[in-house]
C-alpha cells in the first residue's frame, strides 16, 4: 500500500517529536535510510519512529519503509495507465467511493476549524488565492465564492515574477488561501512566511490528515480525498470551497446579504438576465 495513502487515512494524534519523523518520512528517497537516520534527521529518538509506525497500524518501522519503497517505485506502464484500476471505473463504484469520502469530510473538518477561518476572512479586507495549476479550477471557484460575498480577490500566478507583482499589495489586512493537494507547491513555504512577516493571515487546504506544513499556516483544514490512491477528483476541496463560504456569510449574515444584493441589482443594470428555470 502508499505510504502516503495511510497517512492520508489515519486520524491518530502526534506529539510534536513524531510530527517531526512525518515530515521527515514525507520527503523525498526516504525508503534506502534507517530508523536511527530517521530519528537523526528529526532530532528525537529511534523509538519515537518505531512508535509512529506503530501509530499508523504498522508493526515496525521495516514495515513501513515497504510501502515507502512502493511511493518510489515507478508502476508498471500497462498497470499505470489504467484509471481507478484498484477501485473500478463503473459509475456506481465511483460514486460510492465519492460519497463516503463526502460523509468523512465533518471527521476531518471540524466545524469550529471552517468557523475559525471564516472569522479570519471576515476580518481581512483582500483574500489572496494560490495553488498548483492542477488545481487552479477548484482556486478559480473558490475565489468566486469568496466575490459573492463582496470580498476583493486577488488569484496569484504561476511564475516567480508574477506571484511577486500580484502579492506586492499583501498587507496586514490580507488573508492568502492556499492548496496543497498531493503536494505543496514550490513557492509555498516562502509565501506564508512572507504573509507572517507583512502580518497578514494564512489558511492551507490540503489533502493529507497529519501532514505538518512548515512553516505552520494560521489555518490548515486538511481533508482526506477518495480512497483511490491513483485517481482522485477535487470533489472535496470543492465542497470546502462552498462550506467555507456558507461559514463566512454566517459570521455577518446581513453584511454579506446586502454584498449578494448588491452583486444582483449591478448585474441587472449591466443588462444580465434573472435566471429563468428550465422545464420539462
Amino acid at each position: 500500500m502508499s505510504f502516503k495513502a495511510v497517512v492520508a487515512s489515519s486520524t491518530a494524534r502526534l506529539s510534536a517529536s513524531e510530527e517531526r519523523v512525518m515530515n521527515v518520512l514525507l520527503g523525498d528517497e526516504m525508503s534506502g535510510i534507517t530508523a536511527a537516520e530517521v530519528a537523526e534527521r528529526a532530532q528525537t529518538h529511534e523509538s519515537t519512529v518505531v512508535r509512529l509506525a506503530k501509530k499508523l497500524g504498522y508493526r515496525g518501522y521495516p514495515e513501513l519503509r515497504g510501502d515507502l519503497r512502493r511511493d518510489e517505485t515507478p508502476m508498471e506502464h500497462s498497470h499505470g495507465q489504467i484509471m481507478r484500476g484498484e477501485s473500478g471505473y463503473d459509475l456506481s463504484a465511483f460514486i460510492a467511493d465519492e460519497i463516503r469520502a463526502l460523509k468523512r469530510l465533518p471527521h476531518f473538518v471540524p466545524q469550529e476549524d471552517l468557523d475559525a477561518a471564516a472569522g479570519t476572512l471576515h476580518a481581512s479586507r483582500t483574500v489572496y488565492l494560490f495553488s498548483r495549476t492542477d488545481e487552479r479550477p477548484t482556486l478559480d471557484l473558490l475565489a468566486r465564492r469568496m466575490r459573492r460575498l463582496g470580498l476583493t480577490t486577488v488569484t496569484l500566478g504561476t511564475t516567480p515574477k508574477d506571484i511577486a507583482e500580484r502579492f506586492a499589495s499583501f498587507d496586514q489586512n490580507s488573508t492568502l488561501i492556499a492548496m496543497a493537494l498531493r503536494e505543496a507547491p514550490g513557492q509555498l513555504a516562502t509565501l506564508v512566511s512572507e504573509a507572517a512577516r507583512r502580518g497578514g493571515k494564512t489558511i492551507l487546504i490540503s489533502d493529507v490528515p497529519g501532514y505538518r506544513f512548515r512553516p505552520s499556516p494560521d489555518h490548515l483544514i486538511t481533508a482526506r480525498r477518495g480512497d483511490d490512491t491513483e485517481y482522485r477528483t477535487q470533489l472535496i476541496p470543492a465542497a470546502l470551497a462552498y462550506a467555507l463560504q456558507l461559514a463566512v456569510f454566517h459570521t455577518d449574515p446581513a453584511r454579506y446579504q446586502a454584498a449578494r444584493d448588491g452583486i444582483d441589482d449591478l448585474t441587472r443594470l449591466l443588462g444580465g438576465a434573472d435566471e429563468i428555470p428550465l422545464r420539462p
